[in-house]
């Protein structure tokens, strides 16, 4: 039992659903950035995904793609991506999640990224742009691929998600992009068809920012993912250090709150 799999584990023993927070390799530097995930860690975050700067991010919004832009621009990639996962793995006890598109991960080889990954502390991927059919082409068998389902994705499809899921599947909110989101569709009929069709722990993400729509989708996943409310108070406070840590906290503090 890999380290998400015993978090879930303690998540439900405990009667508690889970908050994901999500943060881009190297902001707003590298060593802030482990700063940061050592306070999402402390104010109640229980998975850390870590996201790694690429050129084309097409599954994600403005906020969050203006932070692959930076990365970019400031020499950030999977290598370097890695390297900030392993200084965050120093500081930091929960289980990690890489986030990264395919090219750069097929470019050094799966099983050579499944590698490295582990070396750097890191417990599974997220590939957005890796279907379910390439799961199976691609499958290292000690590399965790997070399978990521829609609100499109039929039941069988669903299962197929299933079979090659290890921990968790990850649910898209919308049929669109990362981003923060004033209102989200009615999830209910979405979350109940996975979970018929899955034995896995669900994980529900894009556009949640708010204790509101945490508190509102809870009862239908096991854990919630935020994203840009986290990228976006980096960027806001990058110049402030101290500031940027209080208000990461503060945010945190108040999503998990609405967990329980």
């Amino acid at each position: 039992m890999n380290r998400l799999q015993r978090k879930f584990e303690e998540l439900k023993t405990r009667g508690e659903k889970g908050l994901i927070g999500f943060i881009m390799a190297g902001e707003p530097d590298m060593a802030t950035g482990v700063e940061c995930a050592r306070v999402l860690q402390d104010a109640g975050c229980d998975i850390l995904e870590i996201g790694v700067p690429y050129s084309d991010p097409i599954a994600d919004g403005e906020v969050i793609e203006r932070a692959h832009f930076r990365g970019i621009e400031r020499g950030m990639n999977l290598s370097r991506g890695l390297e900030f996962m392993a200084a965050v793995r120093d500081k930091c006890e929960l289980p990690l999640v890489m986030f990264s598109y395919f090219n750069p991960i097929h470019r050094r080889g799966m099983a050579a990224f499944a590698s490295e990954l582990r070396e750097a502390g890191g417990d599974a991927v997220i590939i957005p742009d890796l279907t379910l059919e390439e799961h199976f082409r691609y499958r290292v068998q000690d590399l965790d691929v997070i399978p990521m389902v829609a609100p499109t994705t039929g039941a069988k499809r669903i299962r197929l998600a299933d079979s090659v899921a290890r921990s968790f599947l990850y649910c898209v909110s919308v049929a669109g992009v990362t981003g923060i989101r004033q209102n989200l569709p009615d999830l209910r009929e979405y979350l109940l068809r996975v979970r018929a069709n899955t034995s896995r722990p669900v994980a529900v993400g894009f556009g949640i920012s708010s204790a509101e729509q945490v508190a509102g989708l809870k009862e239908y996943a096991d854990a919630l993912v935020v994203g840009s409310l986290l990228v976006g108070t980096i960027e806001r406070y990058a110049r402030e250090r101290k500031g940027l840590l209080v208000e990461l906290a503060n945010a945190v503090a108040v999503l998990k709150a609405a967990t329980k």
